[in-house]
């Protein structure tokens, strides 16, 4: 596996397992832990998880049951954002503790926001909630979901702790390039949510370039990621393609082949 490096000196895997359908049967939680179980055998190290995906007890509980050891997987979860009540202080901090409690953990390897939302100040005091965490060690790195450039640049502005990642749907279909290129203006690393769900038709010119490496559509646009310093995290139920998913390290596409990626 390879690590990029955070601002504040932690290091993430460049790639990650994203779970939101997982330990889920049509839509309802199951408690099942087998897609964990199979993607730390897979080689994952990373689990990327969220509040409104309802699943935090099965990602926590898969990582117990595999007996990998909690200080050997890194752990993203989200703070659910997109309320019609107000949110402050104390609602981060019960979103914060909820987490712990479900992940079976005393503290977080990344706490994200998920969603901005108009009440700047209301965002600022959420915000200064997990600063106060992070400050703690707690949370051992905070970040964000979904956030334009402007949405960054008033977190910047306001707060002591700039993000550290920005986690932002990223794929051919949406690049998010100015979310991507102004998060990385600022140190901030970009997550790519959802890399690998795109339409087929921009498929071909990205199959043909994997060929060449005897790689498939899917670690080669991984791979375009990881070169242009993006995380990402793709989500597979399947044990062979989430190893064929980490299976990205052993080649390098050229400056020609990152610009056809790009379009």
């Amino acid at each position: 596996m390879q690590y990029f490096t955070l601002s504040n000196g932690v290091k993430i895997p460049a790639v990650g397992s994203g779970t939101n359908s997982f330990a889920k049967t049509d839509g309802v939680f199951n408690g099942s832990t087998k897609e964990v179980i199979s993607a730390i055998e897979a080689g994952y190290t990373f689990f990327d998880t969220a509040e409104s995906y309802r699943n935090e007890e099965a990602v926590g509980d898969g990582i117990i049951e595999s007996g990998v050891g909690r200080e050997n997987i890194f752990v993203a979860t989200k703070m659910a954002t997109r309320s019609e009540k107000p949110l402050g202080r104390n609602d981060a901090v019960a979103a914060i503790e909820r987490s712990l409690n479900k992940l079976k953990t005393d503290y977080i390897d990344l706490y994200l926001i998920h969603f901005p939302w108009e009440k700047r100040d209301e965002e600022k005091e959420v915000w200064e909630a997990f600063e106060e965490y992070y400050r703690k060690g707690v949370l051992k790195a905070i970040g964000v979901c979904n956030h334009m450039p402007d949405d960054l640049e008033f977190l910047i502005k306001n707060c002591e702790i700039k993000p550290m990642v920005n986690q932002v749907k990223c794929n051919p279909d949406e690049w998010n390039k100015a979310a991507v290129d102004f998060s990385q203006a600022n140190g901030i690393i970009p997550i790519a949510w959802g890399p690998l769900k795109f339409a087929a038709e921009h498929r071909p010119p990205i199959e043909e370039i994997g060929r060449k490496y005897g790689k498939t559509w899917a670690q080669t646009i991984l791979r375009y990621h990881f070169q242009r310093g993006v995380i990402s995290i793709p989500k597979s139920h399947s044990f062979e393609h989430q190893k064929e998913n980490l299976d990205i390290f052993d080649f390098e596409l050229t400056p020609d082949e990152m610009r056809i990626i790009a379009g």
